[in-house]
């Protein structure tokens, strides 16, 4: 098993302000990686960096053996590199299936001009409706996104993710606000994605318990810099993570 992602010595600043220092990891290919931390300990922040929205001040991001120094968010993203945010960022005036042939059109050959129109459109059609049934969301393929549950939109912006076909999705708190039963679904549905895709999932999530349970390996992240970086197990164990993150008693 490959190394899909190699990150070294990240740093960060804002004004002054210490947003990464020093985060240095390796996400193996087929991993279920997760990123965790208290409030403000870099965990979005070092997403922004992976996906191309913040350059660092110092440091390297390697993805597929390839330097992203440079890259553009939509040149990763091409490369394979998919995206979910913390806060819903889907198209909410725009039908189930028109988000997800959005995030579809990535997973064409030749993207974006090489293939007729009418092909192209068939192709995108069918893709994103085989994600959309992957899913559950068909029976939703042509209601607006934003007038479903809030359970269901974050599974479209999922499932516009998924259907770019990304060799490494980054999730950025897929669970927060979802029932029980809802979390239980998303999970089956990202643990499918890995054994029957071959996606790659980094998540960072405040779900301690679905993180113990779901993931291969864990990075603790505390005011920018890695606590603790290991199995599941490790988490509970390790005195700085007591007390940075889990609290003592």
């Amino acid at each position: 098993m490959g190394v899909i992602l190699k990150v070294q010595d990240l740093h960060l600043s804002f004004k002054g302000v210490k947003a990464l220092s020093g985060v240095a990891f390796s996400v193996a290919e087929g991993e279920f990686f997760a990123v965790i931390g208290p409030n403000g300990a870099g965990k979005t922040t070092l997403l922004n960096v992976l996906s191309g929205v913040y350059d660092p001040d110092r440091g390297e991001v390697v993805f597929l053996g390839q330097s992203l120094k440079g890259k553009s968010p939509q040149e990763r993203a091409r490369m394979g590199l998919g995206r979910t945010f913390q806060g819903l960022e889907i198209f909410r005036g725009m039908s189930v299936l028109e988000n997800v042939k959005l995030g579809a059109e990535l997973a064409l050959p030749g993207y974006p001009m090489a293939l007729p129109r009418a092909e192209k459109e068939w192709r995108l059609r069918a893709w994103a409706e085989e994600v959309l049934d992957y899913l559950h969301l068909s029976p939703f393929r042509h209601a607006p996104a934003g007038m479903l549950p809030y359970g269901l939109q974050k599974r479209v912006e999922v499932a516009r993710a998924l259907a770019g076909r990304p060799k490494l999705l980054l999730l950025d708190e897929p669970m927060a606000g979802l029932a029980l039963e809802e979390k239980q679904d998303l999970a089956r549905f990202l643990l499918d994605a890995r054994e029957e895709w071959g996606v790659t999932l980094l998540w960072v999530e405040h779900d301690l318990r679905a993180v113990l349970e779901l993931s291969d390996r864990v990075l603790v992240l505390s005011y920018g810099e890695v606590l603790y970086h290991g199995p599941p197990e490790g988490v509970k164990k390790d005195p700085k993570v007591v007390e940075a993150y889990l609290g003592q008693g």
